[in-house]
């Protein structure tokens, strides 16, 4: 047994080093993870909890990590419906970074966003979870009130001058998002796309936005 044990520590100990890169996540701007969420809060981490395998098999990681947080009801920004009357939340997560695990820092407060399966909750790091003092007063405004306006449209990322668009998006209700795979530049940090009156989407402009689009040398679509 000690011998089955040792073989298979070495195995998982592999893989975890082929793996370590292994969580791919579609490169999302921060409106669509709003919109595709189940639920998005502002918390404040009060507990970590790690969830080991069967102690007999060796395994020297976490299979799973749950997270109790704690939030305001005026910090629900979605989901509300689901979360009930507590002011506190288990939020679980898969232990291990290449199988998108996420990791949060007790004591501080993030932005959480996640989905809901059979009453349990739970995030990913695909999922928008940045810590809450590092938004851009633009994002904290998109998170409150702005995002919401605009999960009719979708914001689609396109690199170069050829632009592959996809056939299952409608033009009317996307917005184009050019430049480099930089999940925080002008776009993502000052960005909103919402419809007009006719349902049409297309980015809000902004000071801000104008302005870094200027330093950075790119145009509005």
């Amino acid at each position: 047994m000690r011998q089955y044990n040792f073989l298979l520590f070495l195995v998982l100990t592999v893989l975890c080093v082929r793996s370590t890169h292994s969580c791919m996540c579609d490169f999302t701007h921060p409106q669509n993870n709003f919109c595709s969420a189940d639920f998005v809060i502002k918390a404040t981490i009060v507990k970590e909890e790690l969830k080991f395998g069967d102690e007999s098999m060796g395994i020297p990681f976490p299979l799973q990590k749950n997270y109790t947080v704690q939030f305001k009801k005026r910090d629900i920004f979605k989901g509300s419906s689901l979360l009930g009357s507590s002011d506190t939340l288990v939020i679980k997560t898969s232990g291990t970074p290449w199988n998108c695990g996420e990791t949060f820092t007790l004591n501080k407060e993030y932005v959480i966003s996640g989905f809901v399966s059979d009453g349990e909750f739970f995030t990913n790091n695909c999922q928008w979870n940045p810590e809450y003092l590092t938004l851009e007063p633009h994002q904290r405004r998109g998170i409150r009130y702005m995002y919401e306006q605009g999960c009719n449209c979708t914001i689609h990322h396109c690199r170069g001058e050829n632009c592959d668009f996809p056939q299952s998006l409608n033009p009317d209700q996307t917005c184009i998002w050019p430049g480099s795979y930089n999940t925080n530049d002008c776009y993502a940090k000052y960005g909103f796309c919402l419809p007009d009156i006719f349902g049409v989407c297309y980015w809000k402009q902004n000071r801000m936005l104008g302005g870094c689009l200027q330093r950075e040398g790119g145009v509005l679509p």
